[in-house]
């Protein structure tokens, strides 16, 4: 398929006020995209049916679909171009604003203090930023964005998702929840956060070193009952746009007759590196404590019950598959409003201050785009 014919789709879907998204894999050159034919609604809370999800934070409320059966399917190879922006100039686009940062840095003090005093063991705390901008009225300016992204995050699932009752998000992220292929089962830990630099040798301090360890230590003890056999690799560093992490892959192959994508889900989601430990602690602490919605911010979206093939162009539905990827990096466009949606993992190690920098740093992640 020609990918012009994609774009043109794009910028069609949007002005009729019709739901897609358009999605690339991570180290992937093909382009996906998923076009509803009407503006219903759909929703899943099952994640029997096949298509593509978009599902929020909140473990309470349904996932919205796309459903393959309700959508044109379009793909197109892109070629990518390997220009990254090292130093993202974005200083003047959003002056710190003092209010917000004596905020947050509350809240990280009101983490370390729950760690101190009770059974918490880590809490990611998050935090939004509204950036004013050109607002986006056509389709082919959403696809400018999409493609800034693409060229500077080559190993991330990038994404552009469109609800006319919902609205625009983009998103760049790093982080796969899990991918299942029939019994083939992979997920990864992913925490700790640094800005990258490539003159300088990495050195991770044992705060980071030990806040991946947990989130790696909850997979292992999560799935152990339902992948019996279990790999576990080394813990590695992994760029991610400006900023670098410590990832852990892991994979198997899993008991379907034990647990099948709903059980996977309901096990991993929130995972400890979007939530905290314990889960359920963690949990209410955001839920009582940050005082905004995360919306589909650390939710997950993804293609459930699609088996992708080299040499075919349309999805093809398969039981029991799933590739799903954790919302982070991304933001939700309204009118002239990008909203940014950045937060880091807290631990009684943590420092207050250098986890506001840490936020901020993950915001260059999106705003350079919009520089």
């Amino acid at each position: 398929m020609d990918l012009d014919v994609l774009f043109q789709k794009v910028q069609q879907q949007f002005a009729d006020q019709l739901p897609f998204v358009i999605y690339r894999k991570p180290g992937k050159e093909m382009i996906r995209g998923l076009f509803q034919k009407d503006d219903k609604l759909y929703v899943t809370s099952t994640y029997k049916e096949s298509g593509f999800v978009f599902a929020p934070f909140d473990t309470d409320l349904n996932a919205i679909l796309f459903p393959i059966d309700k959508c044109e399917q379009l793909s197109g190879f892109y070629l990518q171009h390997n220009n990254p922006l090292d130093t993202p100039k974005v200083s003047n686009l959003t002056p710190e604003n003092k209010e917000f940062k004596d905020n947050h840095l509350a809240l990280i003090q009101r983490g370390i203090n729950e760690i101190s005093d009770g059974d918490l063991k880590k809490v990611v705390l998050s935090r939004k930023e509204e950036v004013r901008i050109k607002e986006l009225t056509t389709g082919a300016s959403i696809i400018t964005l999409f493609e800034k992204l693409i060229n500077q995050h080559p190993t991330a699932f990038v994404y552009c998702w469109y609800h006319p009752s919902v609205g625009l998000w983009l998103g760049a992220t790093p982080e796969s929840l899990f991918s299942l292929e029939k019994k083939t089962f992979r997920t990864m830990a992913l925490a700790g956060t640094q800005k990258y630099n490539k003159e300088s040798k990495v050195v991770w301090t044992e705060k980071e070193k030990e806040e991946q360890s947990l989130v790696t230590r909850f997979l292992e003890n999560t799935l152990e009952k339902v992948v019996p056999i279990l790999m576990i690799s080394k813990p590695a560093t992994f760029k991610a746009g400006n900023v670098i992490h410590l990832k852990t892959e892991i994979g198997g192959t899993i008991n379907t007759r034990l647990c099948d994508i709903p059980c996977l889900i309901k096990r991993l989601h929130p995972t400890p590196a979007v939530c905290g430990l314990p889960k359920d602690k963690a949990f209410q602490f955001i839920k009582s404590n940050e005082n905004y919605d995360r919306e589909f911010y650390t939710g997950f979206l993804g293609e459930i019950h699609l088996n992708e093939k080299i040499y075919e162009e349309t999805p093809v539905v398969q039981e029991s598959s799933a590739d799903l990827y954790v919302n982070l990096r991304c933001m939700k466009i309204n009118n002239d409003i990008a909203t940014l949606f950045v937060g880091g993992g807290i631990t009684i190690d943590s420092k207050s201050n250098e986890e506001w920098e840490e936020t901020v740093i993950k915001a260059e992640t999106m705003m350079q785009i919009l520089s």
